[in-house]
């Protein structure tokens, strides 16, 4: 009878684990320390880190180099000492548009070139040269066309070509986009969905900035031009002193109000004003609209009284 024995399989797929050195001479009593493995980093400029030392590094080498290219690049500035303009002497006056095509180059030149060539081997028999795909000889003459019309310069086929006496000067100013609707009315009917910032504070265009600049006169308007104020509120209806309505009403510098009496009577105590103590030094000027106030309401008393009557 024949013996059978089984096999054990060895476990597949397991990590095995690394063989230390030391592992074979170490004894069982010895303590035995884990050591975290440094990982060497390779500089990848996709990965980011918060390594405050090796940010200070790439700073300082981005500034030496800076530093280096300062160092290289030097311009120098010399005057030619001479009066007349660096320009030309028409100061431009003559001058063309130079991204424009050459003159001699330009589509109206190769067809008058072609109409010339024609006209010269008009009624002449075929002499087999090539002169080129644009100079082909043309049996028919076009009239009244763009393309038999060609050389009078605007009617023709192909780029028009660029005026020589024409100079412009262009300004570019930029328009803010702001709603108008909005702006002046404080309604509009897109609503939340306008494509225009919705604004009604005032603006001016650059022109405008420009100009106050040219003139000194930037920034020089009244903060307060726009406020809705009430004479009633700024003037008072009673003086400050006597506590009794005004009797020839005066204004000190500080805008203050009292009666004629009562301001020469604390003069002679104290030459300051009686409610906040600016030094008035005994100035006194009349108050027009306090005086043109009191008698708008005498008058609107005296008209209700006889209306009453």
């Amino acid at each position: 009878m024949e013996s059978i024995s089984f096999k054990k399989s060895a476990r597949r797929n397991i990590r095995k684990r690394k063989a230390s050195e030391d592992e074979n001479s170490s004894s069982e009593d010895e303590t035995k320390v884990v050591r975290k493995e440094k990982i060497t980093k390779i500089n990848n400029p996709l990965i980011q880190g918060t390594n405050l030392n090796k940010n200070k590094n790439r700073e300082a080498a981005a500034v030496a180099d800076s530093d280096s290219d300062k160092e290289t690049v030097i311009t120098n500035y010399k005057s030619d000492k001479s009066a007349a303009p660096s320009g030309p002497s028409d100061m431009g006056a003559t001058s063309y548009v130079q991204t424009e095509t050459e003159k001699d180059k330009d589509a109206q030149t190769i067809f008058e070139k072609a109409q010339k060539i024609n006209e010269e081997l008009k009624g002449k028999p075929d002499d087999k040269i090539y002169r080129g795909v644009n100079n082909y000889t043309q049996y028919i003459t076009k009239k009244d066309t763009a393309q038999g019309n060609a050389s009078s310069g605007m009617v023709r086929k192909g780029p028009i070509r660029a005026p020589d006496n024409i100079r412009s000067t262009v300004r570019w100013d930029y328009q803010p986009d702001i709603c108008k609707d909005y702006k002046e009315t404080g309604f509009c009917g897109f609503g939340d969905s306008c494509k225009f910032m919705h604004d009604r504070s005032d603006y001016k265009q650059g022109w405008q900035l420009e100009l106050e600049i040219a003139n000194n006169t930037y920034g020089d308007e009244d903060p307060s031009k726009y406020e809705i104020s009430s004479d009633e509120d700024n003037l008072p209806f009673k003086c400050f002193i006597c506590r009794d309505s005004f009797k020839d009403p005066v204004k000190t510098k500080c805008d203050h109000y009292f009666c004629e009496k009562c301001a020469l009577d604390n003069y002679k105590k104290s030459a300051r004003c009686y409610v906040c103590g600016v030094q008035t030094s005994g100035f006194f000027k009349p108050a027009k609209e306090l005086i043109a106030r009191l008698a708008a309401e005498d008058q609107k008393e005296e008209k209700e009284e006889s209306d009453e009557e």
